[in-house]
Formats: C-alpha cells, sequence, structure tokens
C-alpha cells in the first residue's frame, strides 16, 4: 500500500505538469494579459509599463514564462531559468519557498489569496461530499430493499427532478427563497459582524451560512449517488453469493448488509474521487450565484480579468484536490474489498517520457518559429487552418451520416418500446415539442429575439380574454417605473390576430413567409402581447424562449454527434489494438476527466473566443464542449471494445484478413450502438447544462441573441427580479429543468430497453 501510495504521488508531478502546461497555453493565446488595463489607464506611462513587461517577463516566448513560472513554484530552483538580475547569489540549483507570483487584480501575493479561498472551497466540498455519501447510501438501499413500493417511487421521482435541476439555476431558487424568508443568509461566508461575536456564535454564523450552498450542491450528488447505489443492490441481492448465502441458512439482514452490501458500495466508493471534480465545477457556479469566496469564484474572476498567475495556481490547487479524492478512494477501496490489489499495474516509463519529450520538442518548436520568424510562421498558420477546415468538412460529413444512421437504429430498435411506456410517451412527447417549437421559432414567435422596448421594462404576462367573439390581451399601465409596478386597464384590451405580419420571418430558417402564428391587431406599432412577460429591455420573453430553444436545445445534439463519433473512434482502437496505443490514450483520457471541467471550459472559451465572431461562437462552443465531454464513452467503449476483441467472430474476421478499420466498423459498432444511443441520451442534458452555464457566467452566447442561459443571467445580474418577483424571467430555467428531466427519464427506459436484464430487476 505504501509503495502504491508514492507512486500515486510521483504520477502527480507530470499530471499537473500537463494540466498546468495546458492552462498557460490557453491563457498566453488569450489576446491580451494582467497588464492590459496598467496600459489603458492615462495615470501609467508606458515607459513604467514596459519595465513591468521586462521585469515579468511578458517579453518572452511562452515557454520561457512557463519555465519561470514552474522555477518559481518548485521548492527545488535553477538559476538558469531566472532572470538576468536575479541570477547572482544562487548556486546552479537550490531550493527555497514555492511562489505562486503576484495578484495585478487584487494587489496581494497569489499564495496569500489561495490561503483566503482554497480552504472555503475545500472545506464546501468535503460537507458536501460527506452527507452526499451519508444520506445518499442509506437512500439507495432502502429503496432497493422496498423496490416497487412508495418509498421507491417517491425517491425515484425526487432524484429525477434533484438530477435536472441545474446548479445555477437552483442556487437562484435558493437565493430568492433567504431573500423571501429572511430563513438563511442571501449570500457570503460570514456576516457582518462576525468578528464581534463569540467564538460559539462564530460557528454558529459560519455554519449558517453553509447551509444553502451546501444543500445546492449535495442535492445533485445524493440522486446520482443513491440511483447508483439502488442499482448496484439490487444486482447483488439476486447474484449467486447471495443465493449460496441464504442456503446456508443466514438471515436475510444478514446477508444484505454483510455481504450485498460490502459489494454493492465498491463502485460508489470508485467515484468518490471524481465526486470533487464535479463539485469544483459546481461551486464555481454556486459560488458565484451566492457571492460565496470561495477557489470557484476566484478563478471566474482571474479568468476574466487574465490575472494569469491566479488562474494557474487556482487550477493547479484544484487538480490536486481532484488527485487527492481519487488516492483517497482507491485506498478505501482496497479496504473495504481485499481482493483488490493496487500494485500490479504496469506502466510503460519509456514510451510515456519519450511521448512527453516529442510534444514539448514540438510545441517549442513552433514557438520558436512565431517568434523568430513571423513570416515562415504565417505559412505553416496558413496550412494548418487549411488543414482543419478539411478536417471539419469531413467531421461534418461523418457526423451527418452518423445521425441518420443513428435515427434508424433509435426509429427500429427502440420507438416503438418507449410510445408504449406511459412515462417514455410523455417524455418523447415533451421533447418533440420542444424541439418543434425551436424549429418553428420563426413562425411562432410574435416578435423578433432582439427588438426592444424601453418603455414597458419587466411587463408581466398579458392575460388572455374573450370579448365579443375575439381572443383579447389585457393592456397595462405602468405606474410606478421605478419598480415596474403595472396595473391592468380595465375593460382595455388588444385584439389577438391568427397568422399575423411579421416581416422577415422564415419558416425552417430559409423559407420566406412574412407571417407569424400570431400577433397584435391595432393601429399602434407599439402593442404587444406578452405571454410570458417582457424582460429589462422590454423584449418578449415567450419569444426568447423560442429563439433560445434553437441555440441550447441544438447544441446538444451536435456535441454529442461529435463526442460519440471521437469516443467511439478512440476507445474502439485502444480495445482492438491495446498496448501502447491503449496505455497513451487512456493515459490521455484520464488527463481530461482529472481537470475540473468547468474550469477548463472556461480557460479555452476565454483563450479562443476573441478570435471569433459572434456568429462563429456557436460553433466553438460546440468545438469546446464536445473537446473535454468525449473522454468517458471512450473509456467505456474501450471496455466493451475489449470484450469484443476476444470473441469468435472478431478473431475469424482478423483470420480472414479483414484491415482493422473494416472490423471496427463492420463488428464493433452494430454492438455497441445501442450503447451509444443509450449514452447519448443520458448525455445530452450535460451539454444543454455546459452551454447555459457558460452564457449564464457570461462567456457563451451573447446579446443580442438569446440562448436559456444568458437568459437567466439576467436573473443574477438584477437584484430587482429576485426582490420583487418577476417569476417569469426564470421561465428559461424551468425550461432547462423540464428538458433534462425528459432526457433523464428517456435515458433511463432506454438503458431499461438495452438491458433486458435490469428490466427484470426493476
Amino acid at each position: 500500500m505504501i509503495k502504491y501510495i508514492l507512486k500515486r504521488l510521483f504520477s502527480l508531478i507530470p499530471l499537473l505538469l500537463g494540466i498546468s502546461m495546458l492552462v498557460f497555453l490557453l491563457m498566453y493565446i488569450a489576446p491580451g494579459d494582467f497588464l492590459s488595463q496598467a496600459r489603458n489607464s492615462k495615470d501609467i506611462s508606458p515607459e513604467v509599463v514596459r519595465q513591468q513587461e521586462i521585469q515579468l517577463g511578458l517579453d518572452k516566448p511562452w515557454y520561457v514564462q512557463y519555465g519561470r513560472w514552474l522555477n518559481s513554484v518548485s521548492p527545488v530552483k535553477t538559476s538558469l531559468l531566472l532572470p538576468e538580475g536575479e541570477k547572482s547569489g544562487h548556486s546552479l540549483v537550490y531550493f527555497g519557498t514555492p511562489d505562486f507570483g503576484y495578484s495585478w487584480s487584487y494587489k496581494i501575493p497569489v499564495s496569500k489569496l489561495l490561503g483566503q479561498r482554497a480552504f472555503s472551497t475545500f472545506l464546501l466540498s468535503l460537507i458536501t461530499v460527506l452527507i452526499t455519501y451519508l444520506v445518499a447510501i442509506p437512500l439507495g438501499v432502502l429503496a432497493a430493499v422496498k423496490r416497487g413500493g412508495f418509498f421507491d417511487r417517491i425517491s425515484s421521482f425526487l432524484a429525477y427532478a434533484s438530477l435536472s435541476i441545474p446548479y445555477f439555476f437552483l442556487a437562484l431558487l435558493a437565493v430568492l427563497f433567504a431573500a423571501v424568508s429572511g430563513a438563511f443568509p442571501t449570500g457570503g461566508q460570514t456576516s457582518i459582524m462576525y468578528d464581534f461575536l463569540s467564538p460559539a456564535s462564530k460557528f454558529a454564523d459560519y455554519a449558517k451560512h453553509l447551509i444553502l450552498p451546501v444543500f445546492v450542491l449535495s442535492i445533485g450528488g445524493i440522486a446520482s449517488v443513491m440511483r447508483v447505489m439502488r442499482g448496484n443492490f439490487l444486482e447483488y441481492m439476486s447474484s449467486e453469493f447471495a443465493t449460496t448465502a441464504r442456503a446456508k441458512g443466514l438471515g436475510e439482514n444478514a446477508v444484505m448488509f454483510r455481504h450485498v452490501l460490502r459489494n454493492a458500495v465498491n463502485p460508489i466508493i470508485t467515484s468518490f474521487g471524481f465526486a470533487f471534480s464535479g463539485l469544483l465545477s459546481g461551486a464555481l457556479l454556486v459560488e458565484n450565484v451566492m457571492n460565496y469566496p470561495g477557489l470557484g469564484q476566484l478563478v471566474y474572476t482571474a479568468i476574466v480579468r487574465q490575472d494569469q498567475y491566479v488562474v494557474m495556481a487556482g487550477v493547479v490547487i484544484g487538480c490536486v484536490m481532484l488527485v487527492a479524492g481519487q488516492l483517497l478512494a482507491d485506498i478505501l477501496l482496497a479496504f473495504a474489498d481485499p481482493r483488490i490489489r493496487l500494485e500490479n499495474e504496469k506502466v510503460p516509463h519509456k514510451l510515456l517520457a519519450f511521448i512527453a519529450l516529442f510534444i514539448l520538442a514540438i510545441v517549442v518548436a513552433f514557438s520558436w518559429i512565431a517568434e523568430a520568424h513571423p513570416d515562415a510562421f504565417s505559412w505553416v498558420k496558413w496550412l494548418a487552418v487549411l488543414i482543419g477546415k478539411i478536417l471539419f468538412a469531413v467531421l461534418l460529413l461523418v457526423l451527418i451520416v452518423a445521425l441518420l444512421w443513428a435515427a434508424k437504429y433509435f426509429c427500429k430498435n427502440f420507438l416503438l418500446k418507449i410510445l408504449k411506456v406511459p412515462r417514455g410517451a410523455v417524455a418523447f412527447s415533451v421533447l418533440l415539442l420542444f424541439y418543434l417549437g425551436a424549429v418553428f421559432a420563426d413562425f411562432l414567435a410574435p416578435y423578433e429575439a432582439s427588438v426592444p422596448r424601453l418603455s414597458t421594462p419587466f411587463h408581466p404576462p398579458s392575460q388572455i380574454f374573450f370579448k365579443d367573439g375575439r381572443l383579447y390581451a389585457q393592456i397595462y399601465e405602468n405606474v410606478d417605473p421605478s419598480a415596474s409596478k403595472y396595473v391592468a386597464v380595465e375593460g382595455a384590451g388588444v385584439p389577438i390576430k391568427f397568422f399575423a405580419d411579421k416581416p422577415g420571418a422564415k419558416l425552417l430558417g430559409f423559407i420566406p413567409i412574412s407571417k407569424c402564428l400570431f400577433g397584435a391587431d391595432s393601429p399602434d406599432p407599439d402593442a404587444r402581447i406578452y405571454l410570458l412577460g417582457s424582460d429589462a429591455t422590454g423584449r418578449d420573453v415567450f419569444s426568447r424562449l423560442l429563439y433560445g430553444a434553437q441555440i441550447s436545445l441544438s447544441i446538444g445534439f451536435i456535441g454529442i454527434a461529435i463526442t460519440m463519433v471521437i469516443g467511439f473512434l478512440v476507445g474502439g482502437l485502444s480495445g482492438y489494438f491495446g498496448g501502447a496505443f491503449d496505455f497513451v490514450s487512456m493515459r490521455f483520457v484520464e488527463f481530461l476527466m482529472s481537470v475540473p471541467s468547468l474550469y477548463l471550459l472556461l480557460a479555452m472559451r476565454s483563450a479562443l473566443a476573441p478570435h471569433f465572431s459572434s456568429s462563429q461562437m456557436y460553433v466553438m462552443i460546440v468545438i469546446i464542449l464536445a473537446a473535454i465531454g468525449w473522454a468517458g464513452s471512450a473509456r467505456v467503449i474501450r471496455g466493451m471494445s475489449l470484450s469484443l476483441s476476444k470473441r469468435q467472430f472478431v478473431q475469424a474476421a482478423r483470420a480472414m484478413g479483414e484491415s482493422p478499420v473494416r472490423i471496427i466498423l463492420k463488428h464493433f459498432l452494430p454492438n455497441v450502438l445501442g450503447f451509444l444511443i443509450v449514452s447519448a441520451t443520458l448525455s445530452i442534458p450535460a451539454y444543454i447544462l455546459g452551454e447555459a452555464a457558460l452564457s449564464f457566467l457570461g462567456l457563451g452566447i451573447q446579446e443580442p441573441s438569446a440562448s436559456w442561459g444568458l437568459m437567466l443571467s439576467q436573473a443574477q445580474n438584477d437584484t430587482k427580479i429576485l426582490m420583487l418577483g418577476f417569476w417569469w424571467m426564470l421561465t428559461p430555467g424551468i425550461a432547462i429543468f423540464i428538458t433534462v428531466l425528459s432526457f433523464n427519464v428517456l435515458g433511463d427506459l432506454l438503458l431499461s430497453i438495452a438491458n433486458p436484464k435490469t428490466v427484470k430487476r426493476n
């Protein structure tokens, strides 16, 4: 065990090197740096800024800057990487205190800043994990023992609902509840009078401020772990060793809690480490909404302000917390099941070192060419762009073929079975309705998404009434513009006209129709019908909800198609060839899974987005989400491919001389396509939530376009919405909840259909 722990600690070094290099590159290629504000200031002369650039090494290539940062944070340092003015007095190799640099945003050393913030996030995550597992495991066991009963059905419904609520939307609801009830603080870590309280009162005040953040972060984790625990417990209840134990005369309680529970809890322990990754990403959103001063809020602010050293230190600390959680999970797993041996993994150190040095040499060479020979590098850049366009066209063709094939397979093998189950029919109908609304948004929406009406901010939903054989929309008067307080004008209404004129409207986005489903039949050009109210600039929320669905819903399908293609290719090839290719590809998969996804997502978005126009941002978000989302699918498909490669029909195909590509496409793909469809259905919500999270944080789709996450961000940024109860501004969150809930129900049902053993258990 000691040998294994030391090996894992040493393996942390290349992992942190890789993550820190990736984040440093992303921050480097982003336009500007942490001195951009100083350059734009009239009070700071260019000479002073230039002096700071030279002192901080910002005039050097990225690898020189990275080497100096690495040298400063390492306890073992070398004078070779020090600036010329600091080399004197230091030997070639010497020991020193790790220094994470200086924060230009907060005007304090990064180490001191981390000391204030990292502990807060660690404590929040630790309490959340402990509560999640302490609550979820007993609930999962109870649901399995009482399967089919009232508790099982209620807990399953609540689990579905909990998994479908985005962290940031639940945090908004929690803040709204705290503001209305006054039972909890609306944000922060401590109260204003904290320093004047007694030790016992300080503890109570700190705990009170933790209640809502812990609740928001733990609710989804409890639902997820409970479902996994219930499924594992049901499976092991009918296993052979449980039957043998009963045959030997052991009581049911002894069988359940001495044998079944011990085996069923192993996968839960394994997921303990990766739970930290999700919590760190979720904490970033919750900390921003609830103004909790933690590591996530710090990293987000630093990325926005391009405070490079804070971002580097925050991501590294987050990854250390994640790897420590994984190591603790492995140790607990070994204690829970003594049959597991952790020291038997064979690692090709020479191959791994060669690949790392080769990649480093390529990156350094390209960076040197870019600095020393910019003209030559322009040709390299042009060639890279051309190759990228060709690869994109090929990938697009593959995606279209894959989607058509998957749709055909879905309709043939799953659709009728889904429609026969009531919950499946309801979920499918809801999703179909939402996607039809997105497709025909230009016809269904009475107004364009970006057309404001500044005279009616936060207009309430229009009441519809029937009069003189026609439908009317109630007219309201804004009696208090400062509070957007509207009063219905008695007896006044705007007639509703079906198939009203809408200049520029296009059916399916390209068929000109110049009509919409309904509109105001009034000579007043400013007359409007607000089915779901208006936002701060008087834009129709119902129309923006439909147009936003085009972005929020389509991103899931396109992103998951890319993910499944990449995951199938990498996982299939790893399982087929094995050996060095398998080791390298799976280590890269683990590398991606070891980075808190939202941290990496924000860094990639911040680095790449400024180079793209608003219309290209949609494609970029899809690519970014897919780039970090394929790892989990590749890992599962690799396991399935390893099993398939030993089957007789695959061995026969090899003996007949079929090429690996043909074997993978002809024999592997049909056997894993069902899993791909099920996995895609369960994974689409993650893409919808990823786009919503980016847009919610202001780094996704930008105004005047509409997406559900962008619409929800107004509810956070404008306190008037929560304090005055403008509930219609939260409808995008309800739409996200219903969509994700429907996908979760559909995915669970598909999983049951694809695995008849699960149906029999349930």
